[in-house]
């Protein structure tokens, strides 16, 4: 769960995944196309991607000891869906994670974890190339909605492929206030208006009192 710097608020993983999952329900437009890949396989892939995590978790973004993050990591890789794509979506997006840092544990499980997600994507006839696009933007609207449920000003950018076998773009975004900017503009709507459901800090998990978070996503702002 994340903590907000802003007030004793706690925001379940689940909800930020949430907002990943929004982001990936309105990406597409004339400028940026949509995967080559079913739609529902997309979605479930970038909404559920740190799957590992319960509805209620109470597990604070860095304050988990390494060991106990790894494992929980490796949890979610091995979990399986029926659905190959959005399951090739998570795991992708769990060896990613893996890969940051040099620590040898963590190096070793992502070598791990990449040779896998070759003999899957293999089986089930996704590329690489591909793959790799989408988890691009499943990175860039993880980082969207992880940024935001800390409730303080960020900004970020992400390169993305906006058309199969194209050119990179790097797609920048800012955060403040509850407005999520991002430039250049990939999604199919002008604006967006949602919220996420966190929680008073004080008594969670056991007592949830619910504390919203509203949010704005609008066009500009690259970072």
């Amino acid at each position: 769960m994340f903590k907000s710097k802003l007030r004793p608020v706690a925001t379940p993983q689940w909800e930020h995944q949430k907002l990943a999952g929004t982001l990936a329900l309105l990406w597409g437009n004339a400028d940026f196309d949509q995967p080559p890949v079913p739609r529902e396989s997309f979605l479930a892939g970038v909404g559920l991607h740190d799957r590992a995590y319960g509805p209620i978790d109470n597990l604070p973004i860095g304050e988990l000891p390494e060991a106990e993050w790894l494992a929980l990591t490796r949890a979610g890789f091995d979990a399986a869906w029926d659905d190959p794509v959005a399951d090739l979506i998570a795991k992708a997006h769990l060896r990613r994670l893996t890969g940051y840092g040099g620590a040898p544990e963590r190096q070793a499980l992502a070598a791990a974890m990449a040779q896998e997600i070759e003999r899957l994507a293999a089986q089930h006839g996704l590329d690489l190339a591909t793959l790799d696009r989408l988890d691009r933007i499943t990175n860039l609207c993880d980082q969207i909605a992880f940024d935001f449920c800390f409730e303080a000003p960020a900004a970020g950018a992400v390169a993305v492929f906006p058309h199969s076998g194209g050119a990179q773009v790097s797609l920048g975004y800012r955060i403040a206030d509850g407005v999520i900017a991002v430039d250049p503009w990939p999604f199919g709507v002008d604006e967006h208006a949602g919220y996420l459901v966190g929680y008073q800090l004080e008594g969670y998990p056991d007592r949830l009192e619910p504390a919203l978070l509203p949010y704005r996503l609008v066009r500009g702002g690259a970072a």
